[in-house]
């Protein structure tokens, strides 16, 4: 009796889950076309009895262009065919013994992997799952054999400028580009999580330091609107596009949402998701890996952010910006807090060169693991883009270079080495999308594990990647591709790796890309833009946190608010021989109208000028206890713990200038600026902070000191762990990766 009841309410979910399926078959799809061009037809009676008994007895299950799917799928040529994705499948039949008959859960598994194959199938933009799988062949065969992309093309350097920051050169270019920043769009490529870090949301809400706590989001868009209201005209907004991944999209949006933006408007801010990726493949016939836990489901990888120029044509971005007049747009990374220190420079070299595409790139030495932008030329046909190192020496050798990858007389190798960070002139741009539909040719990159080439170490997939645009171009667009070069330590300094990790690649002497690095390398790059335009800024000591040796100081954040780029530390410092600032000093300044004059620093000093208000800080001397960095290797809060380290405020001396022409601070004042300080054009009159003695704070006992470079603690357990392998091998500047 009991197992009849069982057998009844099997037949009853079984029921159940078909008439659900019954309604999504007539609720959705029921044109013939999918989105990606293919067409629908349904399977003829001899197409059903050649399927999987388990499939077949299941299609009743499915809509009709899931149904052409999958007979697609299972017909394949010869070895190609993805039966296996079905042989398992129970049959769905009354008829069979009931212990045989489909529970709901089965058929809801059934049904969600065919939706998830069509979902695929109608977002792969080349001829559908299907085209997929026929691209991943040939590329897995031409894998096979060894051929090389590269064969028949001849390598020589490609144009493009290299600077030294705070040369006349450098200024000269920085200015030009400062006449095109007010037309700029931003697309900011944000898929990641943090948890190979050791943080357990979206990387663009990690702190770039610690000092004001400001997330790589929060100061991107400051950055935009400091550029917004100094250089684009009246009203107009510079519109930031971001794109997530359907693990990240969420936590984007609610971030966005809970900080009201940061100061952007909403409409200001376009997000793009990618898709599902695409299916991990298991050999060279292009077989779909089945999910090692659960046989109704396949394993997916991430297709490459190359499919952001496909994002942005089919959502009508970059069109849409073009309309609104914007003649530039600028890709960028998550977590480089040092992205925007090029961005004039390059806007500067692309108006003056004529270029459709501007790669940022840092000086690389020969050899160094690092990919490189070249020219290639074959016939008439030529591209610059950028070529791994490990192609790049070889090709050399087999060409124009027997001795392969040398430095010049620089030091460097002519060959600039790829940050992934890209500048696009907007009108040829959307007019290339129009043609191509933004997609990006594919690569594949399988782990072989025997020398015959025909059994992988894991799954393997397609990948394109957004910095091979310049292999769509045609004609004439092909020789307005070129580089802007500058030092790494201005421009490139990722946050992507583990501390455990970083350790590692450190102990190489690679950069180890990790939250500590990443923090200290922002200031250095700021201390390096001061003495380059003549302040006196001396460098910290050396310092290990977790393993990871860093710069101790000084910290300077100096807000997009403040000063953005170089040109303006200039005009932010009038008189720079009489600013000085001592290693382990510790510098926040905020705010358009305010200028330092003459500032004398040991210690920590907080400068904050309101919206509406102006200052002069001149003859200011400050030395107090400041601010140490305190060794917390193994705190509970996940910032802290990654870095190794939180900050003590022992003294802070805190100046703020008010709209309404007050002060805050135990200062003495003079509201009449000397000669030497240049006119603020802002609702007040400057306020000037004439020598005043140091504020008394409240005293704190003496805390433990950073530990030297001599001294390295063994970093927490949870950081010892080294993370999962990361997809991809482009090795970019000082070996970091990009993601």
């Amino acid at each position: 009796m009991g197992k009849k009841k069982s057998n009844q309410r099997k037949k009853k979910q079984t029921s159940q889950a078909k008439k659900a399926s019954q309604a999504r078959r007539n609720n959705n799809n029921t044109n013939k076309k999918a989105t990606n061009g293919t067409t629908t037809t349904p399977p003829t009676p001899e197409q059903l009895a050649s399927l999987p008994a388990g499939l077949s007895t299941s299609m009743s299950l499915f809509t009709p262009s899931q149904q052409t799917l999958a007979v697609q799928l299972c017909n394949l040529p010869g070895t190609t065919h993805q039966r296996h994705l079905f042989d398992h499948w129970s049959i769905t039949t009354d008829e069979r013994d009931d212990d045989d008959v489909d529970d709901e859960t089965t058929t809801l598994k059934k049904t969600a992997l065919m939706s998830k194959l069509e979902l695929i199938h109608q977002s792969y933009p080349d001829g559908g799952l299907v085209g997929y799988l026929t691209n991943a062949i040939g590329l897995l065969e031409k894998s096979r054999r060894g051929e090389n992309p590269l064969e028949g093309w001849v390598p020589s350097v490609p144009k493009g400028e290299a600077f030294v920051v705070g040369t006349e050169k450098f200024l000269r270019s920085e200015e030009l580009g400062l006449r095109e920043v007010g037309r700029c769009g931003f697309i900011l490529v944000a898929g990641g999580l943090g948890e190979r870090l050791g943080y357990g949301d979206i990387k663009i809400g990690l702190p770039t330091e610690l000092a004001t706590g400001t997330t790589y989001i929060q100061f991107y868009i400051e950055t935009i609107l400091a550029f917004q209201s100094r250089y684009a005209e009246p009203g107009k907004k510079l519109p930031l596009c971001i794109m997530t991944s359907g693990d990240t999209n969420a936590k984007t949006v609610a971030l966005l949402s809970a900080n009201n933006y940061f100061g952007m408007d909403k409409d200001q801010i376009t997000i793009v998701q990618q898709g599902l990726g695409v299916p991990a493949l298991y050999d060279n016939d292009a077989h779909i890996a089945l999910d090692t836990e659960d046989p109704y489901d396949i394993q997916m990888k991430p297709h490459g952010h190359g499919d952001i120029h496909a994002l942005l044509h089919s959502n009508g971005v970059a069109k849409a910006w073009q309309a609104q007049g914007m003649k530039w747009t600028v890709f960028f990374q998550d977590t480089n807090g040092l992205a925007f220190h090029t961005l004039a420079l390059s806007l500067g070299v692309s108006s003056k060169m004529g270029l459709i595409m501007n790669s940022i790139t840092c000086p690389r030495k020969a050899k160094q693991a690092i990919g490189a932008i070249t020219k290639l030329t074959k016939g008439d046909q030529q591209k610059t883009m950028n070529v791994e190192y490990n192609q790049l020496d070889p090709l050399l050798r087999a060409t124009v270079s027997p001795e392969g990858d040398v430095n010049d007389e620089s030091g460097f190798s002519p060959y600039p080495g790829n940050i992934n960070q890209l500048v696009f002139n907007l009108d040829s741009y959307v007019s290339i999308l129009e043609r191509t539909k933004g997609v990006m040719p594919e690569f594949v990159n399988p782990k072989y594990a025997d020398a015959e080439k025909s059994i992988f170490k894991k799954p393997t997939r397609l990948e394109c990647m957004m910095q091979d645009f310049p292999t769509v171009l045609q004609g004439e667009e092909t020789e307005k591709v070129g580089f802007t070069s500058l030092a790494s330590e201005l421009c490139f300094s990722p946050v992507k790796n583990a501390t455990a990790d970083g350790v590692a690649l450190q102990s190489k002497g690679t950069h180890p890309g990790v939250a500590a690095s990443g923090e200290a390398d922002q200031s250095s790059a700021v201390a390096r833009i001061l003495r380059s335009i003549g302040c006196e800024v001396e460098e910290g000591s050396k310092v290990t946190f977790n393993g990871i040796e860093v710069t101790s100081g000084p910290d300077c954040v100096l807000k997009p608010s403040f000063a953005a780029c170089a040109t303006e530390f200039k005009k932010k410092f009038p008189n720079p021989a009489a600013v000085k600032i001592s290693g382990r000093s510790s510098l926040v300044l905020s705010g358009q109208g305010l200028t330092i004059e003459s500032l004398d620093l040991d210690g920590a000093v907080v400068i904050e000028c309101e919206d509406g208000a102006s200052g002069v800080i001149r003859n200011l001397t400050v030395k107090n206890k400041g601010w140490v960095k305190e060794p917390k290797p193994s705190s509970d809060v996940e910032v802290i713990r990654m870095r190794g380290y939180d900050i003590r405020r022992l003294e802070t001396e805190k100046i703020v200038f008010k709209k309404d022409g007050r002060i805050e601070g135990n200062y003495s004042m003079d509201t009449t600026p000397k000669k030497s300080a240049p006119a603020v054009p802002k609702e007040t009159a400057p306020v000037v902070v004439e020598k005043a003695a140091p504020v008394e704070v409240e005293k704190t006992v003496a805390v433990e000191e950073p530990v030297v470079s001599s001294s390295v603690p063994a970093p927490p357990a949870d950081l010892t762990k080294s993370a999962p392998e990361e997809e991809g091998d482009d090795q970019f500047c000082n070996g970091c990766t990009i993601m």
